[in-house]
């Protein structure tokens, strides 16, 4: 599935695609106050569906994230754990690294720092 759907602010563009059973939400832009709703909803159950074994969002198009867009993969950390799924974030701009590691994130959830072609939930 490589459903692209566009958020709809001209900050933040989101694509939704399906590896195995691993659904991968790419982000690019900005992850603000102003655009982490858009992010939120992308991740609901109209997009992905609840039975995936693994979450992966791919923020490596994301050149800033705030403390919205870091509560908002805190929040989809736990829907997604909830459900008994793996959660992945993928993080390769040292903005995006830096908010993960100073905010402890990335002892909460698996950051990895490029999407590995092999997407086996952990």
């Amino acid at each position: 599935m490589d459903d692209a759907t566009r958020a709809g602010s001209p900050l933040l563009r989101i694509s939704h695609r399906c590896v195995g059973t691993t659904h991968v939400i790419e982000v690019a832009g900005e992850v603000d106050a102003a655009t982490a709703p858009e992010l939120g909803r992308a991740a609901g159950p109209e997009f992905v569906d609840p039975a995936v074994a693994g979450l992966v969002v791919d923020l490596t198009g994301v050149g800033f994230i705030d403390s919205a867009g870091l509560t908002m993969l805190a929040r989809l950390h736990s829907r997604t754990r909830e459900r008994g799924a793996a959660f992945t974030v993928v993080a390769a701009t040292h903005a995006v690294k830096r908010a993960l590691r100073i905010t402890g994130l990335d002892e909460l959830f698996t950051v990895a720092s490029e999407l590995d072609g092999d997407l086996r939930p952990e």
